[in-house]
């Protein structure tokens, strides 16, 4: 027994973002059959076979495309100094924001945490907490210097402080696909104890949300729908949260084809244009100058507010839309991995945060949001200059200063 459970699986392959997109909506329309909540609609044949088409055209697409070219193991080595000083910046970033807004969202629970973060310094202090989080690790990986774990593990504390779940769950998905990455066969046992924490992960990640929104077991079981089927498992409300989190943004899209019975819908493709497609930064500010509406997509409550990926493009442009949006995230992943290519210094970390970015879209549209274009194609570039061209200005300055 013990020999099997030594027996090592190669599941470095999961880490691909064609692969990925499928196990993602595989994942959510699999816990969504468990029926746990009364006020989700029956998943439609015509979705189920919109997704069995993406899956397939994904599948040869991962194939083809998916790992092509990716340096997992033995990536450039840089002067440490470079990542102390963005931690560095990262932190001071962290203050500075803490500094400027007045208040810690864990310590004064008067203000509502949504609303924490200074302009333009609180996105860069996210995304740089994202990206180098990231970075650390796999720098750790390759060259053993503890302190960068230590990096990683206050980053952490931060974002915890901060009551941003969001940014903590994109920085262990990450590192999780970096570490199936770079160890690629992981044992039985090891994979054997993962399953059996899933349901600690889930209580705490329950727990943590319903902490952060002061919601109680009346409100999480009565005004959120869960179904007697639940009730009388005696599970705990934490694990309902969970439930919701995961299934609740495709039960928002099969209601919104539930009520929209046209092929085209609304015939809005300036609304796929802004609501899904340009980056919603830019359309925040060209909403007046092209006198944008935003769509009004239906709910099955309104404390669930988010539909996947596809819900914005169903409600303006109905099956067209879906589709435009699934040509869309196949344009937007190839580009991603040509410039990593071209620009490979930090190849690995983007391509596992592209990994996690495509895992997300079961909750909303990610690729439409200014911080995640930054990380996958700002980031990477401007970063890849810095790291290959300081080291160089530093051993110029040394030797002009020894003459």
């Amino acid at each position: 027994m013990s020999g099997l459970l030594k027996t090592k699986v190669n599941l470095g392959f999961v880490v691909n973002p064609f692969y990925l997109y499928c196990l993602a909506f595989l994942m959510a329309i699999f816990v969504y059959l468990w029926g746990w909540s009364d006020i989700f609609p029956n998943l439609s044949v015509s979705l189920l076979l919109f997704f069995a088409f993406s899956f397939i055209l994904f599948i040869i697409a991962g194939y083809k495309f998916g790992q092509r070219n990716l340096e997992r193991l033995y990536p450039q080595r840089f002067p440490i100094f470079l990542n102390d000083i963005m931690f560095g910046m990262i932190v001071f970033l962290g203050l500075l924001n803490v500094i400027l807004m007045g208040y810690l969202p864990i310590l004064d629970r008067t203000h509502n945490y949504r609303e924490f973060g200074a302009p333009v310094i609180d996105p860069v202090f996210n995304t740089l907490s994202i990206f180098f989080s990231v970075f650390f690790l796999q720098s750790f990986l390759n060259n053993k210097i503890k302190r960068l774990l230590v990096y990683v593990f206050i980053i952490l504390v931060i974002q915890i402080l901060l009551f941003r779940r969001s940014t903590i769950v994109w920085i262990f998905t990450s590192n999780t696909f970096l570490l199936l990455s770079y160890y690629r066969r992981i044992s039985l046992l090891f994979i054997l104890a993962f399953i059996i924490c899933i349901p600690l992960f889930s209580y705490s990640f329950g727990l943590y949300g319903n902490t952060r929104s002061n919601l109680t077991k009346s409100i999480v079981l009565d005004d959120l729908g869960a179904s007697d089927t639940f009730k009388k498992t005696g599970i705990s409300y934490n694990h309902y949260i969970t439930y919701l989190y995961i299934s609740s943004p495709l039960a928002n899209l099969q209601k919104n084809i539930d009520e929209q019975m046209a092929i085209l819908n609304n015939r809005d493709f300036k609304g796929l244009l802004f609501y899904s497609l340009i980056p919603e930064s830019f359309t925040m500010r060209l909403k007046n100058a092209f006198k944008l509406i935003p769509p009004n997509c239906s709910l099955i409550t309104p404390e669930l507010i988010v539909g996947t990926f596809f819900m914005v493009s169903f409600y303006t442009m109905g099956w067209p839309g879906m589709v435009i949006m699934l040509f869309f995230l196949f344009a937007y992943i190839m580009l991603c991995l040509f410039l990593s290519n071209k620009w490979n210094t930090f190849q690995v970390t983007t391509f596992c945060i592209l990994s996690t970015a495509v895992s997300l879209l079961i909750f909303s549209n990610f690729l439409n949001r200014l911080d995640v274009v930054m990380m996958l194609f700002v980031y990477p570039v401007a970063f890849h200059f810095i790291y290959t061209r300081a080291p160089m200005f530093f051993t110029k300055r040394k030797t002009l200063n020894s003459e």
